[in-house]
């Protein structure tokens, strides 16, 4: 006799098995979505690491640029005393009614040739010490100058150090979650194939036993008819 496929045994492992390989797939595909938040968390706390990095390094640097600024004014400030002290100093020794005009009068010698030396002399010292302060504010400017260039090229540098440790933390994470995934799709592709093969199995089963009921009522038939037949 041929199988009859209609019967209920193949509709219920049917049933059985589109049960499995929905749960198979619920299952995996959960573990997928939570392996996804799991490490696109982690990818965005290493970028709010990198963020946070990079805030700390810009402050530092923002506030040694900030005393260097400080250190520059204060630096104008002297200078610009310097060079009210110098002129004030040269004008009180120029003063005709000053201590020294007072004191060359004592000795004689306001009206010779000493006394216009003496003023040639004390103008130069003036210009001399202009000068000499000039050159001193404009390198230590240049000196504070080159600190702040050097600060913002070290900030440069260590944002750049900063960007790099952060993607590359962000591509070392995205592999390993790329990776694990692909293990759970493998997984999840070896398990519907074993599901597969297990119901594969029971049809078989099934069929195997309807072959079996099959021959036993072919043999019960014959028997009835032998025995008909003898009777």
């Amino acid at each position: 006799m041929a199988v009859n496929y209609n019967d209920e045994r193949f509709a219920q492992v049917e049933t059985e098995k589109k049960a499995a390989l929905a749960e198979n797939e619920k299952l995996y595909d959960g573990m997928i979505e939570k392996s996804d938040k799991f490490y696109q968390d982690q990818i965005n706390n290493t970028e709010a690491w990198g963020d946070k990095q990079a805030e700390i390094q810009q402050q530092q640097t923002d506030f040694t640029i900030e005393k260097i600024e400080q250190q520059k004014d204060k630096l104008e400030k002297d200078y610009n005393k310097e060079q009210r002290a110098a002129y004030v100093d040269f004008q009180k020794a120029k003063d005709p009614h000053g201590v020294n005009a007072e004191q060359m009068a004592a000795s004689g010698l306001s009206s010779s040739g000493y006394s216009e030396s003496s003023q040639v002399a004390m103008y130069t010292a003036y210009q001399n010490r202009v000068a000499v302060t000039k050159e001193s504010f404009n390198q230590a400017v240049l000196e504070y100058d080159n600190m702040m260039n050097e600060a913002r090229l070290q900030n440069s540098s260590a944002l750049a150090q900063i960007a790099f440790e952060t993607l590359q933390a962000k591509a070392q994470i995205a592999l390993e979650g790329f990776q694990y995934e692909n293990s759970l799709l493998m997984e999840k592709a070896n398990q519907k194939t074993n599901i597969d093969n297990m119901y594969y199995g029971r049809r078989q089963d099934v069929i195997s036993q309807i072959n079996t009921e099959n021959a036993l009522a072919e043999q019960k038939r014959q028997f009835n008819a032998s025995l008909a037949e003898e009777q």
